[in-house]
Parts: C-alpha cells; structure tokens; sequence
C-alpha cells in the first residue's frame, strides 16, 4: 500500500473526529502480525501497539503496521517514553501516530509535537498524536495542554489518575470519577477530543459524555466471547438434558 492510501485512513480518522463520531480503539495485546492482520478486517478503526506496558519489540511493530496497511487501518504506538530519541525511533517504523504516556506538563506536550513535525517536516499532519492525561499535575493544569496545536487527542489513564490522587488505581471512587468528567467537559468546551478505558458496562456512558477515542483491549473482547459461547453450551447442554 503506498502512502497516499495511507493518508487516506488518517484522513478518514479525522473526518470521524469532525464529525464528532466515535473512534474504536483496540489494544492488540499480543506481538503478531497475523493478529492485527485479522483486527483490521474488523469494525475497528484504530490498532493500538503497547510498548510500554506490553511485550511488543521495534521489529513487531514494523511488522505489525504493515498488516494494518494491507486493510488501510490506522495503527498507533504507545511509546515507553517520551524522549525525542524513542519518538523518533518508534515514528520511523511505519506506524499512523503516537500514543506518549506520563505527560505531566503542557511543555512537555509542545516538545512531543515538535518532535513529530522535526521527523515529518513536509506531512506531519498525517501523523496522529495523543497524549496521555494520567497524573494530578497533567488533570489540575489541563486548561494549558488545551492551548497546544497539534494534538489529535487527550487520552485519559483512570487507573494511573486514580493512583496519583491516592486511590491506588480505583478510578471509580467519586473523587475521580469527577476529575475525569471535568477534563472531559473542557476538552468538549474547547473543541477537544478526548478517551478513555471502556468495557462493555460503561462504554455507552462515556460516548454519552462526549468521549471519542473509545479504547479496549483485545484480551477482552476474547474473555467476553468465549464466556459467552461457555455460556451457550451450558444452556444447549441443559435443553437437551430437559427433553431427555
């Protein structure tokens, strides 16, 4: 696939945010090609690459975006860390954009774009960045990240917000909950996007709220299915038991 049918996918992506529709947001979980091969045949608008809390290498992630590319689907990396030399690393295997984590300050926010535009001078805009929203110093001085061009979307981290606050990872204590309904109802005040950690019990919740990047993980998706398949031979299991 070359690139202008790649920049037609990002493209894609952002006439989505435009219109205010929801993006599906997979973490892929596992470092397979064939994997993200089958996701993108799905209804899945973005493959999400973890490494910074997953097992993925540079080499998978080269790999892996290439499969994206063959269904003209939008992959992203979460990085490890922020400094220029790993952006610029992850950015120059092929994936669609970049998801940096442990985002405490504005500044830091404007470095991560700069970065971006140095390594894609002439098309950077075909590159998407999302910036993680997951301590108290990035929640309490939002209002300056929303100041900064350039960012496609503020992603929030619930359980690493929660942690910073003292909560120990529980995000849906009150306290939380409503700091993260503040940074949701800024970003929308603002023009903003902005995502979040859903399941299927609150992901109707959020896009109510006014949440666009809708991210999940794989892993999940395969707990609900074969439970629910488990589920379905119990109940044929019992049926044919009660006729007999």
């Amino acid at each position: 696939m070359n690139s202008v049918m790649q920049n037609s996918a990002i493209q894609r992506i952002r006439d989505k945010l435009n219109r205010d529709e929801p993006l599906i947001v997979v973490n892929v979980d596992h470092p397979s090609s064939s994997l993200v091969e089958i996701l993108s045949q799905q209804k899945i608008d973005i493959i999400f690459f973890d490494c910074e809390q997953g097992s993925i290498d540079c080499e998978s992630v080269e790999n892996m975006s290439r499969a994206a590319r063959l269904n003209n689907t939008v992959s992203i990396v979460r990085v490890f860390d922020s400094k220029e030399w790993v952006l610029s690393r992850y950015l120059l295997l092929g994936v669609d954009g970049l998801v940096v984590p442990r985002v405490d300050t504005a500044e830091d926010a404007k470095e991560i774009v700069d970065v971006v535009k140095y390594c894609f001078p002439l098309d950077y805009e075909n590159k998407l960045i999302v910036i993680q929203i997951e301590s108290c110093s990035a929640a309490d001085k939002f209002v300056d990240f929303l100041a900064i061009d350039g960012i496609d979307i503020f992603f929030i981290g619930p359980v690493d917000l929660s942690k910073s606050m003292g909560y120990k990872g529980d995000f849906r204590v009150a306290e939380v909950e409503e700091k993260i309904d503040k940074i949701i109802e800024l970003a929308r005040s603002a023009g903003r996007h902005v995502g979040i950690l859903v399941d299927n019990d609150n992901v109707e919740n959020y896009v109510n709220k006014g949440v666009r990047f809708l991210y999940t993980h794989l892993n999940a998706f395969l707990e609900k299915g074969a439970n629910a398949f488990a589920e379905r031979t119990k109940l044929n299991s019992q049926l044919t038991s009660s006729k007999n």
